[in-house]
């Protein structure tokens, strides 16, 4: 009875004291109740081993397929890991290659430069010395031209002097045929000029094998281009089987030509072919498209290589006069050396090239056979 009466008493002072610790009550309760599980004095290693070896077993297969997967997962990375160094190290080395390539082009280009630079100071430089060279020989030449008349006239003096002051120099006819040819007036053989045309030129000839070329102006050169006069030019000796229906006969010295714009024909084998016109041949009217030279106060007439005078016929064709100038040649021209010149040839006329005026020119040269040096 004593007991129950105790117990009865003790309760409720034990209630309050519980519900004064409250919640911290039941906290410590569950982390003790924690500590105890986790360590119990007087418990063993082995007891604790076998209270965590069931966690440590279930995780252990989950870290090692970790592990597992890690190790995958790096050996699957290092191939391409591996394969991206490379290639960083390859776009690396080309860059290198590119940028030396680029360099090396470069010094390249700069010597190539300096060298094309320094082969056309070359060029230049010979070039310049070439045409001096060139203009020293015509220089020479010229002064030797002008010097040979005056040695000629010294010579004579000295030779006159010997002989006691007679001048017997016109009895003899070798000296005089060679004043003669020497005379800038002189009119060549088989050459009869219009209104009897004879030039006096201010300058010597240029002489080069047994021949001298008179003319007024300087030696020009500019290459030669045939001047096209139309479809209905034919240079000599081109042949056609039919003439035009505007086409003339003409006889002259027995035998039959033919004229059709500008262009001379005669028969050749059942065909027509181009012939070079001869002096004296008239006809009615001038071709179309021709030149009016003035010249020594006379006036003549041009074209296709061809030169006309007027008579009282009408018009007809002439040795082309020394002196006249022409701005056009045709086709079939032939070029002949003259020493360091080179002149043109048509129709047995020889042209120089001039300039006059700054336009392309080509002047008729008088030329003469020496034939008694």
């Amino acid at each position: 009875m004593l007991a129950a009466v105790l117990s009865a008493a003790a309760s409720p002072v034990l209630a309050q004291r519980g519900h004064d610790r409250g919640g911290d009550g039941n906290r410590g309760r569950g982390q003790e109740n924690r500590e105890q599980r986790s360590f119990t004095p007087g418990q063993s290693s082995g007891d604790r081993q076998r209270d965590f070896s069931p966690r440590q077993q279930a995780q252990r297969p989950q870290e090692v397929q970790r592990n597992n997967d890690r190790q995958q997962r790096q050996q699957a990375q290092r191939p391409q890991q591996m394969q991206q160094q490379n290639e960083n190290r390859q776009r690396e080395w080309q860059q290198r290659q590119q940028a030396e390539n680029t360099q090396r082009s470069q010094e390249m280009q700069r010597q190539n430069g300096n060298g094309q630079r320094g082969w056309q100071q070359r060029q230049q430089t010979e070039n310049t010395q070439r045409n001096n060279e060139s203009r020293q020989r015509e220089w020479q030449q010229r002064q030797q031209a002008q010097n040979l008349p005056r040695e000629n006239a010294a010579r004579q003096r000295d030779w006159q002097q010997r002989q006691g002051g007679t001048n017997r120099s016109f009895d003899n006819k070798r000296f005089e045929a060679r004043q003669q040819r020497l005379d800038a007036f002189k009119q060549p053989r088989n050459r009869v000029y219009a209104y009897n045309y004879r030039p006096k030129y201010s300058r010597p000839p240029v002489i080069w094998q047994g021949r001298r070329y008179y003319s007024f102006h300087n030696y020009t050169y500019h290459p030669y281009r045939p001047y096209y006069y139309g479809s209905f030019f034919h240079p000599v000796g081109f042949i056609r089987a039919s003439l035009g229906a505007l086409s003339v006969n003409i006889t002259f010295g027995g035998q039959p030509y033919w004229y059709d714009q500008g262009i001379f024909y005669s028969p050749y084998n059942n065909a027509y072919r181009v012939v070079t016109p001869p002096a004296g041949i008239y006809i009615n009217q001038l071709p179309m498209g021709y030149n009016t030279i003035e010249l020594g106060g006379n006036e003549y007439y041009y074209f296709a290589g061809t030169f006309y005078a007027s008579g009282p016929q009408g018009y007809y064709v002439i040795t082309a006069p020394p002196g006249a100038i022409v701005y056009d040649l045709p086709e079939g021209c032939s070029e002949i050396s003259v020493g360091d010149e080179t002149y043109l040839q048509y129709n047995n006329t020889v042209f120089q090239p001039i300039e006059i005026d700054g336009r392309n020119a080509y002047e008729v040269v008088e030329l003469d056979d020496d034939n008694d040096q």
